[in-house]
């Protein structure tokens, strides 16, 4: 017999709420700067319209796959778009406006977010009640890659501050406009309010109400997921794992459905918003900032269970996250059960089912690509206390030992009111956990990675690392990613590794507490991107007939490393062009300084001497992902040096 059920407990939108941020006034909105921003007339960019008609013609041919606004392709950076103005204290402002016509809101993707230390990025409406940042070099991902949103209207403002001190050392491209469009004309769900903070039925119980009390420790480890996909975003939810190791390792349980919603999932901008609730039992009048983790890697999923498992990138320990415990047992034997969730994405709620849990008997066709579910694959609760709604999708279901033994795949409940649920069902733990046929289909060789056969696993707090990782990016002056490059590390741990093809390096696990020293280093293949058009160019300069512009093009002529620029260093590069040497005397092919190097005098970058070419970093303490570098050629003028030899 197959039972059909009308909903699958997701919510496919466009809708974001708060990032992670500092806070603080963009300067544009400070009152001392009015007038000087009064001056400008910015124009706004305009954002292509989607065709609406046709967007509601493809979400009913694809059942399930529901959305509420369509992707855009933007090519918006700090080059080509918006305008810059200098504040007294020498700092720049860029700032740029969006106009997206008729939309009901934008959600915004970069694919590069690269902030210096200092500067702030901040997103805010027109009449400053939303507002997103500051964004921060704190803020940034290895990859680059960066999301905020949603900001409800027609109308968004992007505004970047750079001090003096970090000029031009700031990439910011956004490649991708979210846009939020109405579909209330197929009467279903309405995203006109562009938010989903305080969008959640009323009937729906707060996890910090008297329900939650005994759930305080459970309720860090659960999270709201917003999912992007190449059509569209949504809302899931899911619960960090022990595991049998007690290690920490960042694993999440959520729906395997929940990748199927839209198409391509772009799991490097998926975001995971832990702590998103009100601080008591009623509904807060502003919105809560969670705590976020941007980025994760899948590892495992199965269909008949609804099950997937995920690695999310790097958990900041001040976040002091809780790893919740499972149970594999097979009985269905718990005298009450537990979920916690974030329905239709709003902040994180409570239900409760007082009964024993059951098994379910039947199959479940869930309709379309979501496909059958087998009988006896899941587990069947209907909640006393609470409900469930698109969104809650993943989210755990505990047992009275509060330990998870399945996720929510969907439901039936009233289609007249939804705060009358008839039934909810879990995919089972217990089968999801060594009935796939390799790991990538199961779950004990991620939760136990030591083969113990545990039946049950406690949870545990966030660990305290005793290693952390140091990381960053190496670019040209030019800001092209230099793959090839080695770097080394010495102090604590002495290690070399090389960039990677997008100029990343990472050393990984350092212990905590020592001195490390980062210096990338280069000299091979001297006459790359050295011509005769370079030694007149250097020619040129030392004759002032026409300067460099440039303070790392002054360093590119230093080619005899002499903290001046003469016709010495014409004839050391001369003798690599014509072969004489396949070496610069005394310079290697590259030299590497920090990305916040900046000069006090851009045209005479060896006043007070050039800084060391290396990053020092004392007591290592935390993560330290920003160890990035900027490369220049040597003798290379022109800027046509292959990046990878």
């Amino acid at each position: 017999m197959s039972h059909r059920f009308l909903f699958l407990a997701l919510l496919l939108s466009f809708r974001a709420a708060a990032q992670i941020s500092e806070g603080g006034v963009p300067p544009g909105l400070l009152p001392e700067n009015s007038a000087l921003f009064a001056e400008k007339a910015l124009l706004a960019v305009q954002i292509p319209p989607i065709d609406v008609k046709k967007a509601w013609i493809e979400d009913a041919q694809n059942p399930g796959q529901i959305r509420f606004a369509a992707p855009v392709s933007v090519d918006i950076s700090l080059e080509n778009k918006g305008a810059w103005t200098t504040l007294p204290n020498g700092d720049r402002v860029w700032q740029c406006r969006l106009h997206a016509a008729g939309a009901k809101g934008m959600v915004l993707l970069f694919d590069v977010f690269q902030i210096p230390p200092g500067a702030q990025f901040f997103a805010y409406t027109p009449d400053n009640k939303r507002k997103f940042g500051a964004y921060t070099a704190q803020s940034c991902t290895p990859t680059g890659a960066f999301l905020i949103g949603v900001l409800p209207g027609e109308t968004t403002m992007l505004e970047y501050r750079e001090p003096a001190t970090v000029y031009n050392q700031g990439k910011i491209h956004l490649n991708r406009v979210d846009y939020v469009y109405d579909r209330n004309a197929l009467g279903e769900f309405d995203p006109a309010a562009a938010d989903d903070f305080a969008e959640s039925k009323t009937c729906n119980v707060n996890i910090n109400c008297p329900a939650g009390a005994n759930w305080q420790v459970q309720k860090k480890g659960v999270a709201r997921i917003l999912m992007v996909f190449s059509n569209g975003s949504g809302w899931c939810t899911g619960s960090l794992l022990a595991n049998t190791a007690n290690d920490g390792q960042p694993l999440f349980l959520t729906a395997h459905h929940c990748q199927l919603i839209g198409n391509n999932p772009n799991f490097a901008q998926w975001r995971f918003d832990f702590d998103y609730e009100a601080s008591g039992c009623t509904n807060p009048g502003t919105e809560p900032t969670p705590k976020s983790v941007l980025g994760c890697q899948r590892l495992a999923y199965r269909t008949e269970t609804d099950f997937m498992l995920l690695r999310l990138n790097a958990i900041p320990t001040s976040y002091g996250v809780y790893f919740n415990g499972w149970s594999r047992a097979t009985a269905a034997s718990s005298p009450s059960t537990t979920f916690i969730h974030h329905p239709v994405g709003d902040i994180k709620k409570i239900s409760v089912d007082t009964n024993a849990v059951t098994i379910f008997t039947q199959t479940i066709d869930w309709t379309g690509i979501f496909g059958i579910s087998p009988v006896n694959s899941h587990w069947k609760v209907v909640p006393d206390i609470g409900i469930y709604q698109p969104g809650s999708s993943g989210c755990p279901l505990f047992d009275n030992n509060k330990r998870v033994i399945g996720q929510l795949h969907g439901g039936d409940s009233n289609p007249l009111n939804a705060c009358i649920v008839f039934s909810t069902f879990f995919g089972r733990f217990d089968l999801s956990w060594n009935q796939g046929a390799d790991a990538a289909s199961r779950l004990k060789d991620w939760l136990d990675p030591s083969n113990t056969n545990a039946l049950t696993q406690n949870g545990y707090p966030q660990p305290v690392p005793t290693t952390f990782n140091v990381a960053g990016n190496i670019k040209n002056y030019l800001g092209t990613n230099l793959p090839s490059v080695q770097v080394n590390l010495t102090g604590g741990v002495t290690a070399v590794t090389t960039t990677d093809t997008s100029g990343h390096f990472s050393f990984n696990n350092l212990p905590a507490g020592l001195n490390y020293t980062v210096k990338p280093t280069r000299d091979t293949n001297a006459i790359n991107g050295v011509s005769t058009i370079d030694l007149v160019l250097i020619s040129k300069h030392v004759l002032s007939i026409e300067p460099f512009n440039s303070p790392w093009k002054i360093i590119a002529a230093d080619v005899n490393r002499s903290n001046t620029v003469t016709t010495f260093d014409i004839v050391d590069a001369r003798k690599v062009v014509l072969g004489v040497s396949a070496k610069f005397s005394g310079n290697t092919s590259w030299r590497f300084f920090p990305a916040t190097t900046t000069f006090a005098a851009p045209d005479n970058p060896f006043l007070n001497n050039l800084p060391v070419e290396l990053i020092e970093i004392n007591n290592l303490q935390a993560n330290q992902t920003s160890i990035n570098f900027t490369g220049v050629k040597i003798g290379d003028l022109n800027g046509n040096a292959a990046v990878g030899q």
